[in-house]
């Protein structure tokens, strides 16, 4: 059984048997009133890119400070990053995760910034802030409301990459009806091509 955990936005706790895999500790779940004390004992972080929303160095290092043999994964720009802040990183394959390196989607100063999709196999993809991966597992983190793309972008991406199941990322800027609003939509939307979406809002988990 395995369980995945929405905590804010686009950070996702995915806990396995014997591995918890937390990706994206950005700002919001760490600044935001987030009890961090219910996150519980993670084993490794994977990190899609280098913007604050995503990797929070002042979290990395509380995780850190939890579990001294806690593991950082991601690029070489979230490597750069976090090395200036005096926290270890590797740009490497933990096993059982595969990756594509592709692009952040284009964002309104015209910067693309390189972006890691991590796919935990056979189970779950985190794309971070990108429409550019190819492949899911069968479970997909969705970014629903972006500034660099639209809501009908996410249901053209689900469709693309057919998963069984997308869980809903990135929609930080709405207020809580306008989350659940969008969610209902999209659910609504997906179900014609039989892909569920769990409606996850912050906080919440399901099993697999």
């Amino acid at each position: 059984m395995t369980s995945i955990r929405r905590l804010t936005d686009s950070c996702v706790l995915v806990t396995e048997d014997n591995e918890a895999t937390l990706f994206d500790p950005g700002f919001h779940t760490f600044l935001e009133g987030f009890d961090l004390d219910s996150i519980g004992d993670v084993t490794r972080v994977l990190i899609t890119h280098e913007h604050g929303d995503h990797v929070h160095p002042d979290f990395v290092k509380w995780l850190i400070d939890r579990r001294s043999d806690l593991t950082v994964y991601g690029n070489g720009a979230v490597v750069e990053l976090l090395a200036k802040n005096d926290i270890e990183a590797i740009d490497d394959m933990p096993v059982g995760v595969s990756a594509e390196d592709v692009l952040h989607g284009i964002i309104p100063n015209g910067a693309q910034p390189p972006n890691r999709s991590w796919t935990i196999d056979g189970l779950f993809t985190h794309p971070g802030d990108s429409r550019e991966p190819a492949v899911s597992a069968p479970v997909l983190a969705l970014p629903l409301m972006v500034p660099w793309d639209s809501a009908t972008g996410a249901v053209e991406h689900a469709r693309a990459l057919a998963p069984a199941q997308v869980v809903p990322i990135h929609d930080f800027y709405l207020a809580n009806g306008g989350r659940s609003w969008i969610r209902g939509m999209i659910k609504n939307v997906l179900a014609q091509s039989d892909i569920e979406l769990v409606d996850l809002d912050w906080g919440d988990s399901y099993t697999v």
